[in-house]
Parts: structure tokens; C-alpha cells; sequence
């Protein structure tokens, strides 16, 4: 059975065509975002005064569909205020994040890994002891942090996610487990580009 060259040429227009008009492939979910918290580093014998923070972050979801679509990459910048009580008022971060949507609600989860010198001066003093094992405690607060990250109250409209309280806690170091970090992410906002 032989076919006319007309027939493969109408096949193949109609196959175009309809590629054409078929829904496009979605893009990989992708956004930035800017957000403010309250910092303070928990030591053993005292706790550091409180800060608020200010940053920006990008982050990109690992695929289109399946897991990789509720796994999200990215990082940002955190600026310490007031900048007088810091040592250097900048962070770098970077985070890997599960997110799930049910409706409006888009709770996140994850890991976070930074580099920060912000280094806020001690305050109240838990146990009174002397000069020397203070300097020494507060020679033990490295650059380095790994904190748990969940953000429960996220709330998808449209383009924008708003989010509520968050709360991020981790050791800083090394070595690990002389001080804590503590945030808590007082709002959010995310654009999804």
C-alpha cells in the first residue's frame, strides 16, 4: 500500500497543529523572596541580645511534577539590625525545603546551612562565674550554623505566598553545640516568577 506524498504532508501539518494548541509544558515553580525575624544566639551560661533580621532569598523547585516539584533549593542574604551591636551585620544561607499545597495552605519544612559573623554582644548573665570563662565561651561561637526550618502558616494567592510565623533553630559552630541559633520569622512574602 502505497501512500501519497499529500497524505504524509497533511499528517505531519495536522501533528504540528496540534502541538501547537496542545497546553504548554509548565516551568519549573521558581520565586524570591523577602521576609523579617527576630534573632538571638543561646549560649550555655547567657543568651546574646535580640536583632532583627531583614532578607532576601531565591529558590527553584527540583522538577515540574512528582517529588521534585515539592522539593525546593535556593539561598539568600540576612542583614542584621541594629548594625551597631554586630560584628559584621551580613549572613549567607543556603536551604533545601519540602513544601506540600492543599488549597490555599503551603506549609515548608527543611534545612538550612549558613556562614555568619554577626556575633550580637552577651546579655543576662544564667550563672555568675568570671571574666575568663566568658571570653573563653564566647571564642567557642564559630561562623558556621545548621538550623531546622518550619514555616506552617504559608498561604498561596496567586503569584504571591504570605507567610506567618516561622521558626528556625540550630547549632552554630564549630565546635557544635556550644551556642543555638534561634529565629522566628515574623512575616514573609514570595513572588513565584
Amino acid at each position: 500500500m502505497y501512500a501519497h506524498p499529500s497524505r504524509w504532508l497533511l499528517a505531519g501539518a495536522w501533528l504540528s497543529a496540534s502541538a501547537a494548541l496542545a497546553e504548554p509544558v509548565e516551568p519549573v515553580a521558581q520565586g524570591i523572596s523577602v521576609g523579617v525575624s527576630s534573632f538571638q544566639q543561646l549560649g550555655l551560661w547567657r543568651n546574646s541580645e535580640v536583632a532583627t533580621t531583614l532578607d532576601v532569598a531565591y529558590q527553584r523547585a527540583l522538577g515540574t511534577e512528582g517529588f521534585g516539584s515539592h522539593l525546593f533549593l535556593g539561598g539568600g542574604l540576612r542583614y542584621a539590625l541594629p548594625q551597631s551591636l554586630t560584628t559584621f551585620p551580613l549572613e549567607l544561607y543556603a536551604r533545601g525545603e519540602l513544601r506540600t499545597r492543599v488549597g490555599y495552605w503551603e506549609p515548608a519544612g527543611g534545612l538550612e546551612l549558613g556562614f555568619s559573623r554577626v556575633a550580637l554582644p552577651w546579655r543576662a548573665v544564667r550563672v555568675p562565674m568570671g571574666v575568663e570563662l566568658y571570653e573563653r565561651n564566647d571564642a567557642l561561637s564559630g561562623p558556621l550554623y545548621f538550623a531546622f526550618h518550619a514555616a506552617p502558616l504559608r498561604f498561596h494567592l496567586g503569584r504571591f505566598v504570605v507567610g506567618g510565623p516561622e521558626v528556625q533553630w540550630g547549632p552554630a559552630g564549630p565546635p557544635f553545640g556550644t551556642a543555638q541559633r534561634l529565629h522566628i520569622g515574623l512575616a514573609r512574602l514570595e513572588v513565584q516568577l
